[in-house]
């Protein structure tokens, strides 16, 4: 795994080098949600200099947690909108964030 993408992760989080896994979430293991995560992807996309952002969907990929009222509509949305279903749970893995580095621009893992 790409050390800067540690350290960065290191930096942004409560996590030590050894506990950083492909397999960790965003917001599920890591706590990242909200404002916390909007930061987040922010530095992410400046500091790795990812392009291609407007497939970068915020409402799929970041979830509202305790920084936000609960919003069943967006539940909703994923339920009955098919492009949406499979993003139930949007949260983002740091596997996910490597191959998006590697490749230079954001895509949706599928």
């Amino acid at each position: 795994m790409n050390s800067e993408l540690k350290d960065f992760i290191i930096k942004r989080s409560h996590l030590n080098v050894e506990q950083i896994k492909p397999e960790l979430r965003l917001a599920e293991d890591i706590g990242l949600y909200g404002l916390d995560a909007i930061s987040f992807f922010e530095d992410f996309f400046t500091t790795f200099k990812i392009e291609n952002l407007e497939d970068f969907d915020s409402d799929l990929h970041i979830e509202g947690g305790p920084d936000f009222a609960p919003r069943p509509i967006e539940w909703l949305k994923n339920v009955f909108i098919k492009k949406r279903r499979k993003y139930l749970r949007p949260d983002v893995t740091i596997g996910h964030l490597q191959k998006v580095i590697e490749k230079g621009e954001w895509f949706n893992e599928k």
